[in-house]
């Protein structure tokens, strides 16, 4: 059996961004934490109701815009897996060794791909519909 070794120098450029996001995003959610603290303290409260509506909807469309990300990585990789009738594709640098498979395996692996990009597209369309429709409500 056929084995695509990793690329190191990927790996470790991929934790180095996998680290800095995980770092930043933490930062992010505690200058939230204390934004909210301090608007909420100066804000009327009649007011509150609709700056947590925005807030939610912010929230939503980023989570749609994740799945939606995900969803064209996984139909992008699909095709290429369907079209090399191989997995891992040629052209991908793996982070880890691989083995590789070929043929009606690799391409059911291409189609699971696929399936699962559709279905993240959709799910981020259906949030993005309900956080639109919730926010026309209020």
């Amino acid at each position: 059996m056929e084995i695509q070794r990793a690329d190191i120098g990927y790996r470790r450029r991929v934790i180095r961004t996998l680290s800095a996001a995980g770092i930043l995003l933490l930062v992010l959610l505690v200058a939230l934490r204390f934004a909210l603290g301090y608007v909420s303290a100066r804000m009327q409260p009649d007011d509150l109701p609709a700056a947590l509506s925005m807030l939610r909807f912010a929230c939503f469309m980023l989570i749609a815009t994740c799945l939606a990300a995900l969803g064209g990585h996984l139909l992008v990789r699909g095709n290429l897996i369907v079209r090399d009738r191989r997995f891992p594709p040629r052209d991908v640098r793996a982070v880890r060794d691989t083995p590789v498979r070929e043929g009606a395996e690799a391409v059911r692996l291409g189609r699971a791909s696929q399936i699962g990009g559709l279905v993240c597209v959709l799910a981020a369309l259906l949030v993005a519909i309900e956080a639109w429709l919730s926010n026309a409500r209020l």
